[in-house]
């Protein structure tokens, strides 16, 4: 057993090439609390069935029981640590996907990509199903502010390059405009 994460919530760890998420219980929390965890718990499996249902590039989903919820363990590098020529334009084909199937990813971060023999997508904790532009755009704007802390900002330009490539975004990417005047208005007040 390889424990991959530790904290207040839950525990990650991978066990016969197998990952595992075992939610801690906590004697001390609200049953009210405890529901909303556990339905939040369900949604994530949820949309993780979709894209495996999708074939969208994510770990497979295995199978839950009690506390712990086993999807398979993608052994890779994160973009951050694997930056090749085109793998952005690569993820912004990916996200693409998502968009398309009105999935809001929530955490678009270069940690949540890993490159194995081909690119994954991971971590769907913050995601949710959404019709809305504004759910995309702000998807978008999250991974664009990701890329600029950790990265070339030629990337950026390289991801939106596979994101318009992979069909119609005109109205997520005029979206994308208002949501970055409100972002850099926000950043002037403060």
């Amino acid at each position: 057993m390889k424990i991959l994460f530790r904290g207040a919530e839950s525990i990650i760890y991978v066990k016969n090439n197998i990952l595992h998420k075992e939610r801690l219980c906590k004697e001390y929390r609200l049953n009210e609390l405890d529901s909303k965890i556990i339905k939040q718990r369900q949604k994530r499996i949820k949309i993780i069935e979709l894209l495996n249902s999708l074939n969208i590039s994510c770990p497979k989903y295995l199978f839950s029981k009690d506390n712990i919820i086993m999807m398979e363990y993608i052994d890779g590098k994160t973009i951050k640590e694997f930056i090749t020529e085109n793998i952005f334009y690569e993820v912004g084909k990916l996200v693409f996907l998502l968009h398309k199937n009105n999935i809001v990813h929530g955490d678009l971060t270069t940690s949540n990509f890993i490159y194995r023999d081909k690119l994954y997508i991971i971590d769907f904790g913050l995601s949710f199903i959404s019709l809305k532009n504004e759910d995309k755009a702000v998807d978008l704007f999250v991974f664009e502010k990701s890329i600029r802390c950790a990265h070339d900002e030629k990337y950026i330009d390289e991801f939106y390059e596979g994101y318009k490539s992979s069909g119609d975004t005109k109205e997520i990417m005029e979206r994308l405009e208002k949501v970055r005047k409100r972002g850099r208005k926000h950043e002037i007040e403060y």
